[in-house]
């Protein structure tokens, strides 16, 4: 949890996972175009790869570029970033507020925590609020959010307003009840349901009341990922797991815990699970990035084969695979490949892990 600070200036705005950077470098125009910021934070740019930019400013990732480039490619390269296109999103307020609500804003906006709750009439007499929380994803493409701590009541006391903070799309405000007062009567169901948001909290709810009251899971819900987060009195989240599979497709009643108030149920979708990912350059057929399963194992050669594919011109017998140590070192792994697909033995694959680059050269004799 994250003591809340002096907000940033909007020129200080760094960048989120789906904006669109638009580029120029000027050495090189055929780089010079939008960007898409991936959900892992990442942007493609050719010739480098993927480069991990969210959480920089747009001089930040300038900066970056020209390193880059400069290391292998310009003396001197020149580049200009700035946002093209911002992410948009929701702010989810719930809790002891007059009138909980959800509003829609753009990255761009400048919207703080003290406008919210003012638009939504104020707390209510039972609010903690010397402990407003702020939920908001980390950086990375990770199902992590950090917790602002944000001393709303103090702020209004002296009227002093510099520790307001600036929201983000998909930021999740909660208000929690004094300790020893009668909590929120609601809960909030976010992700894939049919109906997301607030649904009334009624006394003896467990979770299948609550997927019922939300409507059920939709078809893109990743059941056996759910998730209840319960904030706690020390105003932090307890995160228990959820395997609504077990509970709805095996009638595990284990997983049908007590519903209270103030709890947040999330189930994510498919496409937003993955378990990291892997970069695959230079004699590939499909280069970029290939996501990692959630659950189990991918190794080198299966990916290779069913996933990636060898260009002809490749040399399967010299496949590089480089990754951080646990020590921060970078460590260096070479593969026969080929030796293994070939031999159809696959007891000296490799498991492939996140953030791993495999490099697969030109053989000498590929003409």
């Amino acid at each position: 949890m994250v003591k809340a600070q002096e907000p940033a200036s909007l020129e200080a705005r760094t960048v989120m996972a789906g904006d669109r950077l638009r580029i120029e470098v000027a050495q090189a125009p055929e780089l010079s175009k939008d960007y898409a910021v991936a959900g892992d934070g990442s942007i493609d740019v050719n010739i480098l790869g993927r480069l991990p930019v969210e959480g920089l400013t747009t001089e930040g990732v300038a900066d970056l570029l020209v390193d880059r480039l400069n290391r292998s490619y310009f003396k001197e390269a020149t580049v200009t970033v700035e946002v093209s296109e911002f992410v948009e999103g929701s702010v989810l307020l719930f809790g002891e507020v007059r009138n909980p609500m959800k509003l829609d804003v753009s990255g761009d906006q400048l919207i703080t925590l003290m406008e919210v709750l003012a638009d939504s009439g104020g707390l209510t007499e039972r609010a903690a609020g010397d402990r407003v929380h702020i939920l908001r994803w980390k950086p990375g493409g990770r199902m992590e959010r950090e917790t602002i701590l944000v001393d709303v009541k103090e702020m209004l006391e002296n009227a002093d307003f510099r520790h307001d903070q600036y929201l983000r799309p998909r930021d999740i405000i909660f208000v929690p009840a004094k300790q020893g007062g009668v909590g929120s009567e609601e809960f909030l169901a976010l992700g894939e349901f049919s109906t997301p948001g607030f649904h009334d909290y009624v006394e003896g709810m467990d979770v299948i009341r609550a997927v019922v009251a939300a409507g059920g899971v939709s078809r893109e819900g990743r059941m056996d990922a759910a998730r209840l987060l319960r904030p706690t009195a020390g105003g932090e989240y307890e995160m228990i797991p959820l395997d609504l599979a077990r509970l709805f497709g095996s009638a595990d009643m284990q997983m049908n815990i007590p519903i209270l108030a103030g709890d947040i149920l999330f189930v994510p979708s498919m496409q937003a699970i993955i378990g990291g990912k892997v970069y695959f350059l230079g004699q590939v057929e499909r280069p970029g990035a290939i996501a990692l399963p959630p659950t189990g194992e991918a190794t080198l050669a299966r990916t290779l084969l069913t996933q990636v594919g060898f260009s002809k011109f490749a040399n399967r017998g010299n496949v590089k695979v480089i990754r951080k140590a646990p020590d921060g070192k970078r460590q260096e792994l070479v593969v026969n490949v080929g030796a293994i697909l070939d031999a159809g033995d696959f007891s000296n694959d490799i498991p492939l892990s996140d953030d791993d680059v495999v490099m697969v050269s030109e053989s000498i004799f590929s003409f």
